[in-house]
């Protein structure tokens, strides 16, 4: 008799939960939002990993969340015929990795290394934006066989199901949503709009038709960036570290016969104005060319991307990422003499 109350309690048990799941899943697609995969520390590892087996036969990208967005990873397999390892992180400069692949590894391929002024020369709060990079680098070289068994079982359900993306449907994520009132020493930051983005299992990321087609959300975006507090501008002997280490990352993979080009990629509107002011082209961008002796690729120099504007002011539509990656390669190719398992027969017409 016990027996059947607890297999009758099982059964009832299961159908709510399945009830709820269902539910949950079905109220989110309604919604619009489709299945993307966590972009997190265990994404990130997989994809360094495909770098072990590849070490001089894909093309890395290292930075922030620009060139997440901004390099059409379809585009570049397909005109290249090289593999893309997208290494960069949102909101996480790329100096921790560069130093990574540097000093840890043999790698000796083809690196492009997003230049966000804002995030890339901010040694002052080195400590916060670079927790994403040290956390990945770590989970990356301490991954245990079931953690990895785990993240395959993951990945699986990620790409079947909506409400599993934790940052954005998670408990957490749902109460960030409840906008509390700043108050006195405690200021609220906005969450991102839910819709901004959806990431590939190679860690690409796109805006999603949703977000392009409500300027209300775009706007909100837009006040988050411009919301956002500043880091201090680094100068003077501080400025001079980050170049001496940055060119020593970099030298230690030339010595092996890799290939390292700075990316400058668009940014346009307040965003845009506000670098400007900040960090002076000739003394952050351009020095830092000429320090490490590096060349960088910069989209307001070439017509085909001055004129690509960022709907929310930062990153680039999937439309114009395409537009910008292309560019990119046909750059790569004809200025910086990049060879490519397939030749992108790409009609040049750069001017600096």
């Amino acid at each position: 008799m016990q027996t059947s109350h607890f297999h009758q309690s099982s059964l009832l048990t299961a159908v709510l939960v399945l009830g709820f799941v269902a539910g949950l899943e079905l109220y989110w697609r309604n919604r619009g939002f489709k299945p993307t995969y966590q972009d997190d520390k265990v994404l990130w590892a997989t994809k360094r990993k495909e770098l072990d087996r590849l070490t001089d036969q894909a093309t890395v990208f290292v930075g922030g969340s620009r060139i997440k967005f901004d390099l059409d990873i379809p585009t570049w397999e397909r005109l290249t015929g090289e593999k893309a390892i997208q290494l960069a992180l949102v909101g996480t400069p790329g100096r921790l990795v560069l130093g990574h692949l540097a000093n840890n590894t043999n790698f000796k391929g083809k690196l492009i290394l997003d230049v966000a002024e804002g995030q890339l020369f901010s040694w002052s709060d080195s400590m916060r934006r670079d927790k994403s990079a040290r956390e990945s680098i770590a989970y990356y070289q301490k991954e245990t066989p079931a953690q990895k068994a785990s993240a395959s079982i993951n990945y699986l359900l990620e790409s079947r199901l909506v409400f599993l993306e934790e940052t954005k449907f998670g408990l957490t994520a749902l109460l960030n949503d409840w906008m509390v009132p700043n108050r006195p020493d405690v200021i609220v930051r906005r969450p991102f709009p839910k819709e901004l983005s959806i990431t590939s299992f190679d860690r690409q990321t796109s805006m999603t038709p949703m977000f392009l087609a409500d300027t209300r959300l775009q706007k909100r975006q837009i006040a988050i960036w411009m919301g956002t507090p500043k880091p201090p501008v680094i100068k003077g002997d501080t400025l001079l570290a980050f170049l001496k280490e940055t060119s020593a990352a970099i030298d230690k993979i030339r010595s092996r016969g890799g290939n390292v080009v700075f990316v400058r990629p668009p940014s346009s509107g307040g965003v845009l104005e506000s670098e400007k002011l900040r960090y002076p082209r000739q003394l952050y961008w351009d020095s830092l060319l000429e320090y490490t002796r590096t060349p960088g690729i910069h989209y307001a120099d070439y017509p085909e991307t001055a004129h690509l504007a960022c709907p929310e002011w930062s990153h680039l539509a999937p439309k114009d990422a395409v537009t910008y990656t292309r560019h990119l390669i046909d750059v790569l190719q004809s200025e910086q003499g990049w060879t490519f398992p397939k030749k992108a027969n790409l009609q040049s017409s750069n001017v600096k």
